[in-house]
């Protein structure tokens, strides 16, 4: 997370998303995205299941910076998957 993810992104690990649950907006579409789709794939089965709209990010955080869509860091270093 901290050295490279989507602007505007909420940072929720998997493990902790029955607790943050509300964090996330019920009348918004979420795209979920991990560091390669795994985590990211379960989590998207989860909201789905508790009513919410959720897309996988197919390839996670990987396929995103090879397709050169636009990141930022935590860290001051330029974006990068770790």
């Amino acid at each position: 997370w901290e050295a490279g993810h989507v602007d505007g992104a909420i940072h929720i690990p998997l493990d902790a998303l029955p607790d943050r649950i509300e964090d996330l907006d019920p009348d918004q579409d979420l795209a979920v995205i991990c560091r390669t789709g795994g985590r990211s794939a379960r989590a998207t089965a989860w909201l789905e299941s508790h009513g919410y709209s959720a897309v996988n990010v197919t390839g996670g955080m990987g396929a995103w910076l090879e397709a050169g869509k636009p990141m930022v860091s935590d860290n001051g270093q330029e974006p990068t998957v770790v």
